[in-house]
């Protein structure tokens, strides 16, 4: 009879408890880590193509700018830095008009998921818009 410790019944049902609930866990922590990583990546775009349509609401047809929608393009992909990818960036209309028109700054980026970068799945593709009225 022993007095002290576990048997070794009680040894092999904690391993067992754990090869059961492991997978769980690692699931429910990627899952966590990855949907994190997304709306990370998710934020970043949206804050880019926001700050490329405040840029393009200062700068329309009078302000005399012939380089605005390149601009607007630079801070897009200056904002986007964050990302891992390239960012594909558009700007309607081309040039930005007169004062109280609107200018849509639109981008796109694709998002590899870091399970994917594992088990060799596809990507998804972000997308964001702002849509602005000149000021200027």
């Amino acid at each position: 009879m022993r007095w002290f410790g576990s048997s070794s019944r009680s040894r092999g049902q904690s391993i067992v408890e754990f090869s059961l609930t492991l997978p769980i866990f690692l699931l429910l922590t990627l899952g966590t880590v990855e949907m994190g990583w997304l709306l990370y990546n998710n934020h970043t775009l949206s804050n880019s193509t926001r700050e490329g349509a405040r840029h393009a609401m200062v700068n329309g047809e009078r302000s005399e700018n012939e380089n605005a929608i390149v601009e607007v393009q630079e801070i897009v992909s200056e904002y986007a830095s964050g990302l891992s990818g390239p960012v594909t960036t558009t700007v309607a209309p081309d040039p930005i008009g007169e004062p109280g028109t609107q200018v849509t700054v639109s981008a796109s980026y694709e998002y590899q998921p870091i399970v994917g970068m594992i088990i060799g799945s596809g990507s998804l593709t972000l997308n964001s818009e702002s849509t602005v009225i000149v000021q200027y």
